[in-house]
This record gives C-alpha cells, sequence and structure tokens, in this order.
C-alpha cells in the first residue's frame, strides 16, 4: 500500500479552485495558500483519503516514508512548496501516535 497522487494533475487548476474556495469564503482558515494547497492536493488528488485509516495501522517508519513519497511527489509539482510539504510531514507525524491508537483500539474492539 502506497500513497500516490493521481495521474495528469493541473496545478493551475487546482490553484484557481483553492483562490476561488477561500475568495467566496467556502474555505475559512488561517493557513497559508501553499498550506492549503498541500493539504487540496493529498487530500483530492491523491489516494490518501481512501487509504488513511490503514495506513496508521502501519509502523511509523512506513507510515513517515509513505508521507515523505507523497510530499516530494507534491513538491515536485512545485518547488515553492518544499518548505511548507516539510512542515505538514511533522504535523501528520505528531499526528500518528493519536491516529495509530485509534487503529489499535479499533481492531480490538472488533476481534
Amino acid at each position: 500500500m502506497n500513497l500516490v497522487l493521481k495521474e495528469n494533475i493541473d496545478l493551475d487548476s487546482i490553484k484557481l479552485d483553492l483562490k476561488n474556495n477561500l475568495n467566496t469564503g467556502i474555505l475559512k482558515n488561517d493557513y497559508s495558500f501553499e498550506i492549503n494547497l498541500i493539504y487540496k492536493i493529498i487530500h483530492e488528488y491523491s489516494n490518501y483519503e481512501d487509504v488513511q485509516w490503514i495506513l496508521f495501522s502501519y509502523k511509523k517508519s512506513f507510515v513517515e516514508e509513505q508521507l515523505k513519497s507523497l510530499l516530494i511527489d507534491i513538491s515536485v509539482l512545485d518547488k515553492n512548496l518544499t518548505w511548507d510539504c516539510l512542515s505538514i510531514l511533522s504535523r501528520y507525524i505528531n499526528l500518528y501516535e493519536i491516529r495509530h491508537k485509534i487503529m489499535k483500539k479499533y481492531f480490538r474492539s472488533n476481534i
């Protein structure tokens, strides 16, 4: 199970959609445009949403490797996103313990 981006991503189209969502108030938060863009790519243009709970059942090193790989692929789309990808990586790494515990508890309760 690997985290992967969808094929043929049109970054300009994604940026335009994000700008529209921010300008019309559909999306409201205090994150920078770049952080919002990375989250949008992760959640809408990769398989993350489909595999996230299964992913967090694996060991931390594997999860970190998968997240790094995905974020590297995102930074290849736009080199200006590299530093923001690193900050997002640390956020997901920090979430690992919480999500991993939820997965262990969920599986135990269903055995």
